[in-house]
């Protein structure tokens, strides 16, 4: 594709949807998103079905994509992901704090492999504190951010929900833009970042 991000590669190792749909953005503008998915695949897809069994949703945030199924428990798998990294840009993930290095590619595995790699880690919470090792959902950042209590019911005073996902894609946004930023930085310095943002952060 071209693009202002031609020649710019992804390795995409994010699911549901603040990840996927920045991912995507990147990939709009002409970027190379390598998609790895585990064997159970993103959660996505097992969302609300089409007549083709994958949801819209999965369609509409994991377009501009190529993918990828990796078992990271077997070596073969891993030696498959170190290759992938060899030639990329970015790493990009969230799961939660601990869970990829864990898997044996956090940042200082992914930057033995390449140095000057833009490392991007997305959380619901953080890399601290108490909430931090939680699982993540839009309701609770909306609720824990205060959005929900600014759409409260003027009648009742009851906290509402915006039922479009803000936090997510507010949060997928804000990566795109941290990672282009990122990429110029680098472009600059030779310097590869570590980018951490959070979803209550961002809200």
């Amino acid at each position: 594709m071209s693009g202002p991000l031609s020649g710019i590669r992804v390795i995409d190792m994010t699911s549901m949807l603040s990840g996927p749909a920045a991912t995507m953005m990147l990939g709009d503008q002409g970027a190379d998103i390598v998609k790895v998915e585990a064997p159970s695949g993103d959660q996505v897809r097992s969302m609300q079905r089409s007549d083709d069994g994958v949801p819209p949703t999965f369609y509409s945030i994991n377009r501009s994509k190529r993918s990828i199924v990796l078992d990271l428990k077997q070596e073969t798998g891993q030696e498959v992901l170190r290759r992938l990294v060899e030639d990329a840009d970015v790493f990009i993930q969230n799961f939660r704090p601990g869970v990829i290095e864990r898997m044996g590619f956090g940042e200082d595995a992914v930057r033995a492999i390449k140095p000057d790699i833009v490392f991007v880690s997305i959380s619901g919470f953080g890399e601290s504190g108490p909430y931090s090792g939680q699982r993540v959902y839009d309701p609770i950042i909306q609720a824990l951010c205060g959005l929900a209590d600014i759409q409260a019911d003027q009648d009742t005073g009851r906290p509402k929900m915006v039922r479009t996902v803000i936090p997510d894609k507010t949060t997928a946004v804000t990566a795109a833009q941290a990672i282009t930023a990122a990429l110029f930085h680098r472009e600059r310095t030779g310097e590869g970042q570590h980018v951490r943002l959070s979803m209550l952060d961002t809200m």
